[in-house]
């Protein structure tokens, strides 16, 4: 076979031919791995939204068509006759330790949180990982301690607060103790602390349209 002559033309003709068979598999590749991705990822929010409005209840439900508003995903959730269980929002967080922090909060119909799963972020695993299950944990109680003891060993520090299951942030927007808040930020983990519950406050808002003028009536209106 005669060797091909070593020029532009023939060069180009090789790098075409190269995108062109590139290009082909990556289509096939695509083809045969998009519907799996989909159902995947169809399966990762059906699931996410059972848990952070049902929990470990076991009855029938419904999920409505997701709607997108402002950057927000709503899944709202009814049981089998139609009434309202709650709403599953999609909340993101840009300034987190290590970027975005998403996550899946799911309201009651007054606005009091159910639960809530991190879906994605670039935090440090063993600290601001920790944040899919510190906001759920039950707070350690301190241990009672006599007058004498106050005194030799000091006051111990009071037991603190970090899960806001059942919290409603109508009622007051969370925030971390350090800034006045009613909830305790993961331990060396302040950041991700602040940027998850901004999240949960921001989905809070859009959903149920809380303004400043509602802080001081108590008012809201759900989307």
């Amino acid at each position: 076979m005669k060797k091909l002559e070593s020029n532009i033309l023939n060069m180009a003709l090789v790098l075409t031919l190269i995108a062109v068979v590139a290009a082909g598999l990556l289509a096939w590749v695509n083809g045969v791995t998009s519907e799996p991705i989909r159902q995947i990822n169809e399966k990762t929010v059906s699931d996410g939204v059972k848990s952070v409005i049902l929990g470990d209840r076991d009855i029938e439900f419904t999920v409505a068509p997701a709607q997108e508003k402002n950057g927000f995903v709503f899944h709202k959730v009814m049981d089998a006759n139609g009434n309202p269980l709650g709403t599953a929002v999609e909340s993101v967080d840009p300034n987190g330790f290590g970027g975005n922090l998403k996550v899946m909060v799911g309201f009651g119909p007054e606005g009091e949180i159910l639960g809530y799963q991190v879906l994605e972020h670039s935090e440090t695993p063993g600290l601001g990982a920790q944040a899919d299950a510190w906001f759920r944990q039950a707070s350690q109680d301190v241990k009672e301690q006599s007058g004498v003891a106050n005194v030799i060993l000091g006051r111990p520090a009071k037991a603190g607060n970090h899960n806001i299951i059942g919290m409603n942030p109508g009622d007051d927007m969370l925030a971390v103790s350090k800034d006045g808040g009613q909830v305790d930020a993961i331990t060396a983990s302040t950041i991700t602390s602040k940027a998850f519950l901004r999240a949960v406050n921001a989905a809070y808002k859009e959903l149920f349209g809380y303004t400043a003028a509602d802080a001081v009536s108590g008012a809201s209106s759900q989307n």
